[in-house]
């Protein structure tokens, strides 16, 4: 789940795999990788190292779990001791993930690891087993987790679930169509599902694949179900896909400067971030038709946006990604609109972080800066509020913000 906040009002990131030195010691989206020790941890301090040494109850299973598709946003329930929790699937991270403060049980610390968050910036994080848990028919043991401070403070899951469940050796299909996701340690099981298949490769224990957004052009991308868009593109491959083809000009429908990544330990900078109107977006052979796409300082990804156009099998013996349209077709027209306004933590205050021009929350009055005091004359004044307030599709709320001059306003705009 992305510590992030987007209320795209025209309308869920983070470091990429390396092209250059300045991206080659950041990890994914507070991804946890074991480098050593700090300089400053404390000497007694054990670091724990990434690995899928959980148990799983049964062997040679297929089993469905009940699967929920929330706001662009996979959810599972675990079942531990006589409790059910809602946990967010997120290929996007490398295991499980706790905040403080949780509901979950932990049974004992395993020791602390260095993660790097959507913006490289590292932090000693502490790793904790989880208690048997039950996973529809299959009971996980010794599971493990990361536990972070929650930026964005929505109490609707309790936890992570990461692609360690996959590099595990069990095979997948999340179909939030038919609200089920089908597990199996039964190689080949999965072997005559249709659609279209791309090979992964793991970095930091994570999957990318090779999309392309330009005709001739690929991106690799992680897929991450973490993150609500159907695609980002990292900047540094948008400078590189427009140096080598005058076609990517022409598919470019603005830009603005700002920031709009929050990652665990921190806030990205600002800088130009460029709105992308792709001809299409095409994985293995098939297109994704007029999609709408803005640039990131982290990674290129395909996010759980792709679930509402057809589901996805995970063949961890293969590395690869079958997508599987609900179409049935060779192609589909997402059409989506344009990105409008992100939110930003600034002081404990919501503020606009990043806003495009053309958006109707711009021509409305909002502008990059401007602190949110009220929504619906309800007040907000921690940005713990703002990301707790449940915003609904075609709704109109009225804003109350604070420009940079310390003037007050209204605006009004539909989500």
């Amino acid at each position: 789940m992305k510590d992030r906040h987007f209320c795209n009002f025209a309308d869920k990131y983070e470091g990429q795999i390396p092209t250059t030195e300045r991206y080659k010691k950041m990890s994914i989206k507070s991804m946890i990788v074991a480098i050593g020790v700090l300089a400053g941890l404390p000497a007694q301090a054990q670091m724990h190292r990434y690995d899928t040494s959980f148990t799983v109850s049964q062997h040679h299973f297929v089993d469905t779990i009940p699967l929920e598709l929330d706001d662009d946003q996979l959810y599972v329930p675990i079942r531990i001791g006589e409790k059910t929790y809602r946990f967010n699937l997120d290929t996007g991270s490398s295991q499980g993930m706790l905040y403080y403060g949780t509901r979950v049980p932990v049974v004992k610390e395993l020791g602390h690891v260095v993660s790097y968050d959507a913006n490289g910036v590292a932090d000693t994080t502490l790793v904790v087993q989880l208690p048997e848990m039950q996973l529809g028919g299959l009971t996980i043991a010794g599971y493990v987790a990361a536990v972070k401070s929650r930026k964005v403070y929505r109490n609707n899951f309790d936890g992570i679930i990461g692609f360690d469940l996959f590099n595990k050796g069990i095979a997948g299909k999340i179909d939030p169509k038919r609200k089920c996701l089908i597990l199996t340690d039964i190689k080949g099981y999965f072997d005559n599902e249709p659609g279209h298949t791309l090979k992964y490769k793991l970095a930091r224990f994570v999957p990318y694949v090779l999309v392309s957004p330009f005709m001739r052009h690929t991106d690799l991308a992680l897929f991450d179900t973490g993150a609500r868009q159907l695609y980002q593109m990292n900047r540094e491959h948008f400078f590189d896909h427009r140096y080598k083809s005058k076609q990517v000009n022409a598919q470019v429908e603005g830009e603005a400067r700002g920031n709009f990544a929050i990652g665990t330990n921190s806030t990205e900078k600002q800088d130009i971030v460029y709105f992308l109107n792709l001809d299409r977006l095409k994985w293995d052979d098939f297109s994704f038709a007029r999609v709408r796409a803005i640039t990131t300082q982290g990674d290129s990804r395909i996010g759980a946006q792709l679930f509402n156009y057809g589901s996805v099998v995970v063949n961890p013996w293969k590395k690869q990604l079958t997508f599987s349209p609900y179409n049935g077709a060779d192609s589909v027209s997402v059409s989506n609109r344009q990105f409008g306004v992100a939110f930003i933590d600034k002081d404990d205050q919501a503020a606009i972080g990043l806003i495009w021009h053309k958006s109707d929350a711009y021509k409305n009055g909002m502008r990059q800066g401007d602190i949110v005091l009220k929504i619906n004359d309800e007040p907000i004044d921690s940005y713990r509020k703002f990301t707790a307030y449940r915003f609904a599709d075609g709704h109109t709320y009225k804003f109350v913000l604070r420009d940079r001059r310390g003037f007050d306003k209204e605006v009004s705009v539909t989500r």
